[in-house]
């Protein structure tokens, strides 16, 4: 566990005697179930704590606390950030699985310590949390573009599944946005300002991230059109298919009318004993297929 303390300086690691009161503490999630100490709605925040699975917030008379889980933004980063929050009018307590957050608060120190409430101090690691998602979702736009680009040339064997793979991505970031902006607004009405002495600053933070919500819907609108583009593809290359093999079985139909006709064998067909039938039936046919060639071609249907 780290605990700090404000002073004029900003946020400092709080002394090893309890003396002065904590501003901010940061533990783990096993510390917190073994701890001792006991607060308002305790046993609460610890069933929060056993699985977190959204952004949430909880209002009580003398405390707020919820739960924060931030997506992945690649498939090197594991695991998902989460943690749970547990404010009071004087002091903010984030219990977390992975330890990230204690190494984020011991190099953002300073610009934590500006933070003159525990409300402004939660609102500093959300818009720390979103800060680059601008450039995550351009970047995300960029690899849309690039798949529709590929579809020009060739269709990728795996292009379904890959776009199938960014639509839930970009559902759990729309998801993620409208649950941070219901936290936004629960933090700006209907609360003592005991609690929340920053309501500008949080609204301001909804209309951030509503912005982000539009761009992930935008984007869920083009993973639609690459869907329906990849279909009509798919479909223009199975008709295509279907074409050629109409045309070649065209061309082949006479044929097999005259293989079935001359191969009936009756004693009265004068070409079965002539000397050069053979080679008739054959010239034909060649000129048969020429013909049909040609037509096709002129029709531009080869």
């Amino acid at each position: 566990m780290i605990k700090y303390v404000k002073s004029s300086g900003g946020l400092v690691p709080a002394p090893s005697e309890d003396t002065a009161e904590v501003f901010l503490a940061i533990l783990g999630a096993d510390e917190l179930r073994e701890s001792k100490a006991d607060f308002p709605h305790r046993e609460e925040f610890l069933r929060t704590m056993r699985s977190i699975r959204y952004c949430k917030a909880e209002v009580f008379r003398d405390c707020i606390f919820g739960t924060l889980r931030i997506p992945q933004r690649s498939e090197s980063y594991s695991p998902r950030l989460a943690f749970g929050y547990y404010m009071t009018e004087n002091n903010l307590l984030i219990a977390e699985e992975t330890g990230d957050l204690k190494k984020w608060a011991e190099k953002e120190t300073d610009a934590v310590g500006s933070a003159d409430s525990p409300d402004r101090l939660l609102l500093y690691v959300l818009e720390q949390a979103t800060e680059d998602d601008i450039l995550y979702l351009s970047h995300f736009e960029n690899e849309l573009e690039e798949m529709e680009e590929s579809l020009s040339r060739r269709i990728p064997k795996d292009f379904f599944a890959v776009l199938t793979k960014r639509r839930k991505k970009i559902s759990e970031f729309g998801a993620y946005y409208e649950q941070l902006i219901g936290i936004a607004e629960l933090m700006q009405t209907g609360i003592s300002d005991a609690f929340v002495q920053s309501g500008e600053m949080w609204e301001h933070f909804a209309r951030r991230v509503e912005l982000l919500l539009n761009h992930t819907h935008l984007l869920n609108e083009y993973l639609m059109q690459l869907r329906e583009l990849y279909q009509s593809e798919q479909g223009a290359r199975q008709n295509r298919t279907m074409e050629i093999l109409t045309v070649v079985t065209t061309i082949f139909l006479p044929l097999t009318l005259l293989t079935g006709w001359y191969g009936m064998n009756f004693v009265n067909m004068p070409e079965l004993t002539w000397k050069y039938g053979y080679i008739a039936v054959i010239a034909a046919a060649a000129v048969m297929v020429i013909a049909e060639i040609i037509y096709f071609k002129k029709k531009k249907l080869l």
